[in-house]
């Protein structure tokens, strides 16, 4: 009996580092800045997905870390960034539009839908500001 407590005890403990490993391991990337940031971000996601044992989804970000290494300039990432921001900005104004012609008609339900869609482009366009700084 005492072995089988003993054995418990110790699988216990186990599950409980592995818990805790992953919490570790993962990396703080807010000091970081451009491709580093990105490359930081890739490996918190790979530690993460070591600690569900899911494989496929360690292979894809391990393979999404080389071609990032591989391609990733600070410049070209700052590129992409803006013209993102450019792009959400023109889906804000849209938003902004579609909703000013719905209260023009005065349908409140279509009114409700373009206010609907203007807060999820606004709330795109606000994330892609902060990614701009990352």
């Amino acid at each position: 009996m005492p072995l089988l407590i003993k054995s418990l005890t110790a699988a216990a403990a186990a599950c409980a580092l592995l818990g805790v490993l992953p919490a570790q391991a993962a990396t703080d990337c807010s000091a970081q800045r451009g491709c580093a940031a990105k490359f930081c971000q890739i490996e918190n996601d790979i530690a993460a997905a070591q600690a569900q044992n899911n494989s496929r989804r360690e292979a894809g970000l391990r393979k999404a870390l080389a071609e990032a290494k591989a391609n990733c300039t600070d410049g070209r990432l700052q590129s992409q960034r803006e013209a993102d921001v450019r792009e959400k900005q023109s889906k804000v104004s849209e938003r902004q539009q579609e909703l000013k012609e719905a209260r023009a008609k005065g349908k409140q339900d279509k009114i409700d839908k373009a206010q609907r869609k203007l807060d999820e482009a606004q709330a795109e366009y606000d994330a892609s500001l902060l990614d701009l700084n990352r």
